[in-house]
């Protein structure tokens, strides 16, 4: 095999692209692994890639790769599926949420004489792709305005979460919350300042909420707040405190500053629920609420 022709060929590309023997030792190591291991191709030649990497001695990488020399097979390594195949560190400028780099790789047979000799690995960094497929598929759940999950993908978890309670016997409580007066505050302040009023309450109750709850933004000034595994005394408790976190500070825009309160109706799951169900319950404590004075919490019956 020649140096130089390798070299012209691979050493220019941005892709990572190594070689090795039968026993996986490294025959080549191109200036792109060079730059993403650290690792310069004098200092890896001729040592076992799987010494470098004790990870890659585990079944998956170790049968496609006695598949590749004893059948000329290929074989393919998805992010999906793997994450990775070599522990290249991630380069924070590229936006992974691991410690390494998100990879497509693809290992294939050299032949020399019709004998397969080597096997190539090809290594694909696609941490900024996963990062902007990750991206989008959290603003389709998200609402724009206030980052809030989205009314489908609350009515989705609704389901998921009502089914749980069927199979599993859990419990699931449901608050369903309204700002106070907003439709004056719109009026008064103007529709910029009502939009930051949405987001610095939604912003409150994600901060006040566990990280198992759900907050979603249900309909223009309605939110709703998704409690598993949450019995009626908690769910009445976690319920105030979402209530009290949007009215502990100002809502300041534009010079105005204005004190905005919530009011709160909650619901639990019974046995037969569907969606309707929970949500009417939810819906009818928070007219209570509404009309016994506001800036309160009822508990559905």
């Amino acid at each position: 095999m020649s140096e130089l022709d390798l070299s012209q060929i691979i050493d220019t590309i941005t892709l990572g692209v190594l070689v090795v023997d039968q026993e996986c030792r490294i025959v080549h190591w191109n200036r792109w692994l060079e730059n993403a291991s650290g690792l310069h191709s004098p200092e890896v030649r001729g040592r076992s890639l799987i010494e470098l990497y004790p990870e890659l001695n585990g079944p998956v990488f170790q049968r496609n790769f006695r598949s590749v020399f004893s059948f000329g097979n290929f074989a393919y390594f998805s992010q999906r599926v793997h994450g990775h195949l070599i522990p290249l560190p991630s380069s924070p400028a590229a936006g992974s949420t691991g410690d390494f780099m998100d990879q497509h790789c693809t290992m294939g047979p050299i032949r020399e004489n019709g004998k397969v000799v080597y096997a190539y690995i090809v290594v694909e960094d696609v941490t900024e792709a996963v990062k902007r497929e990750r991206l989008l598929s959290e603003l389709a759940m998200k609402d724009v305005l206030t980052s809030a999950y989205n009314r489908r993908f609350f009515d989705r978890r609704l389901l998921e979460e009502l089914d749980r309670c069927k199979r599993y016997e859990r419990s699931l409580g449901l608050v369903m919350l309204d700002l106070d007066h907003f439709k004056s505050v719109n009026d008064r302040f103007g529709h910029l300042f009502g939009d930051e009023a949405l987001r610095r309450a939604a912003a409150a109750w994600n901060e006040a909420v566990r990280s198992s709850d759900i907050v979603a933004r249900y309909g223009g000034e309605e939110f709703c707040v998704l409690l598993p595994e949450t019995g009626p005394e908690d769910a009445r408790v976690l319920a105030d405190r979402i209530r009290r976190s949007v009215s502990s500070e100002d809502v300041c825009f534009g010079g105005q500053c204005v004190r905005i309160t919530a009011s709160a109706g909650v619901a639990f799951s019974r046995p037969g629920d569907g969606p309707d169900d929970i949500l009417r319950r939810a819906d009818e404590a928070l007219y209570r609420a509404k009309a016994g004075g506001r800036d309160r919490v009822e508990v559905g019956e």
